[in-house]
């Protein structure tokens, strides 16, 4: 019995195990269904992937189409514009606009202030071989094709030895004497030094036949724009133009050997008083406008222009009795006056004026009210009264000077007479103003402000008024024979050319613009040359086109004896004055 107790207790343990055992194979099995719906999941998750990815693809191929057929639809109606035009031209339309000025010939037509224009050539004499466009007038284009089929074979196979050269962006560095030229842009039947630029390029050939006569076609721009009668030392402009020389200096080492020998060939077709300083390769992006950081102009004071009111009417006292005050006259500028000057005055009462006040030579105090009187163009202003019709609610009249500061005076050798007398020495005082950009005539009637308060004629409150918002001053322009552009400073961009260099592993400056003088440094030939062309060019010009004309003393008989009741008076009250001055009544200046 005992056996069987045993045997059936065995049995039952065996059992309990069994059904111990039952619920970890229900376990696994669970697992193995938890992954396996895993799987399902994740496949349906990259179905539905695959779904969106269809479906985006989808959404931007009918955005492409859909953009497609809008940009084909206003090309369309351009067309129909077009055809609409050409069938009745006389109706006006909003396409005319913009329709390109062609010529008889067909081709587009040259600016008219370029001696690519024919009335340009005939008007300033200027010979020079354009070709004329291959569409003759009458012509038929099936002509022309079999006049190519018979056309020499020798020519065809030289016009095929000669390769192409590339075309780059390209600065040159130009200094000038701009007495006989309408100042630098280009102007419409008038010769000016862009013109006059353009011209040397084309004949040496760095500017095409196609271009020439089209400056946006060679995206040109320069960093500065001077007046009629303004020079410049160290003005720089920006273009396309072609690497005429390629072919013979082809090696990476040999890129300087080709900007001098480009230099010297577009100094060949250019006058004596232009110079061509410098030619260097830049990037594509590169604007001579607007990658200029600052720009440097000098003006040339004559001592005696710092002479007091009282020495000025003075020497000119036997003027007074020859010259008559008008209505007219007394509203006029000081430079418009100084015609008068010109025209009615005799030629020996300047040249006695003239020896009155040449030997004048600025004093140190006189040095000192200068320098404060340039300084205080410094800084942020509002320039409305020295400029033209812009109002001081008009924001491109705020202007920031860095500097502005009198360098020593020089003293420059008269010459000779006729009759072989030496002339008198002349005593010049520099000023150098910097700034980032300069309204017309803004820096001319700064100097002619800082003059005047050097010599006593104005106070530095009457300056300091004539930046206000309220004030609308009248200010004298000083002559513009004085005037010259210095330098052009590219300082961002040079920087950007020394950070390329060194993240790309290259130590070399290629491209960077050294046209300004550092201390410490080695002087870059091309400022040498900006330095020679000033000094022996620009300077002397000055003193003798004043020797011979008097630009200065007709200044100051104009502000000085003709104009003086008017000077730094506000307009409203100028214009009063004027009136009662011709009625005789003597007004104070306000």
């Amino acid at each position: 019995m005992a056996d069987d107790n045993s045997s059936s207790a065995g049995v039952e343990a065996t059992q309990n195990i069994i059904v111990a055992a039952a619920p970890s194979n229900d376990k696994v099995t669970t697992d193995q269904d938890t992954k396996s719906d895993n799987q399902n999941n994740n496949n349906d998750d990259k179905d539905g992937s695959i779904q969106n990815n269809g479906a985006k693809q989808n959404s931007k191929q009918r955005k492409a189409s859909r953009w497609k057929s809008m940009n084909q639809k206003k090309k369309d109606q351009k067309r129909e514009k077009m055809e609409q035009y050409d069938k009745n031209p006389n109706k006006k339309s909003k396409t005319n606009n913009w329709k390109k000025d062609y010529g008889e010939r067909g081709a587009v037509t040259p600016h008219d202030g370029s001696f690519a224009d024919e009335n340009m050539r005939k008007l300033f004499d200027v010979n020079i071989d354009v070709p004329s466009s291959s569409k003759e007038e009458g012509g038929d284009a099936s002509n022309g094709k079999e006049e190519e089929k018979t056309s020499d074979d020798t020519s065809n196979n030289e016009t095929a030895d000669i390769a192409k050269v590339p075309k780059r962006k390209l600065a040159i560095l130009v200094s000038f004497l701009g007495s006989n030229y309408s100042g630098f842009q280009i102007n419409s039947e008038k010769r000016t030094l862009q013109a006059e630029i353009e011209l040397g390029l084309y004949r040496a050939g760095i500017i095409s036949q196609m271009n020439f006569g089209h400056p946006q076609k060679y995206s040109w721009s320069n960093s500065a724009r001077t007046d009629k009668g303004v020079h410049a030392a160290a003005q720089v402009c920006s273009f396309k133009g072609e690497m005429i020389f390629h072919n013979e200096m082809s090696e990476e080492s040999q890129v300087k050997e080709q900007m001098d020998a480009m230099r010297e060939k577009v100094n060949e077709h250019l006058p004596e008083s232009v110079r061509v300083l410098d030619i260097e390769r830049v990037t594509r992006m590169f604007c001579a406008r607007t990658s200029r950081d600052k720009v440097r102009y000098q003006y040339m004071v004559p001592s005696y222009m710092l002479c007091s009111q009282e020495e000025v009417q003075k020497a000119f006292s036997t003027v007074e009795g020859n010259v008559t005050k008008t209505s007219e006259s007394s509203n006029m500028t000081p430079m418009e006056a100084s015609k008068i000057v010109e025209d009615t005055v005799n030629p020996e009462v300047l040249a006695q004026a003239r020896n009155a006040l040449i030997n004048h030579r600025v004093t140190s105090e006189q040095i000192d009210r200068l320098k404060n009187g340039l300084k205080l163009f410094e800084g942020t202003h509002f320039f409305h009264n020295y400029t033209r019709r812009i109002g001081s609610d008009n924001a491109s009249a705020q202007r920031y000077i860095l500097s502005f500061a009198p360098l020593d005076p020089i003293l420059v050798p008269g010459g000779m007479n006729d009759d072989g007398s030496k002339k008198p020495d002349t005593q010049w005082v520099p000023l150098q103003v910097v700034g980032q950009s300069f309204l017309l005539n803004q820096i001319r009637k700064m100097v002619s402000g800082a003059v005047d308060l050097a010599r006593g004629a104005v106070s530095q409150e009457k300056i300091e008024e004539s930046f206000s918002k309220q004030c609308r001053m009248k200010v004298n322009v000083a002559p513009a024979q004085g005037l010259f552009l210095d330098r052009s400073f590219f300082e961002l961009y040079n920087k950007h050319k020394v950070e390329n260099a060194v993240k790309h592993g290259d130590t070399r400056d290629r491209d960077m613009l050294d046209w300004v003088e550092a201390e410490g440094e080695e002087v870059p030939s091309a400022v040498r040359r900006i330095e020679e062309f000033k000094n022996e060019k620009i300077i002397p010009h000055i003193v003798q086109e004043e020797e011979k004309e008097g630009n200065f003393f007709q200044y100051l008989y104009a502000q000085d004896v003709l104009y003086a009741s008017q000077t730094y008076g506000p307009i409203e009250d100028a214009n009063k004055a004027s009136n009662e001055q011709n009625n005789g009544t003597e007004t104070a200046e306000k």
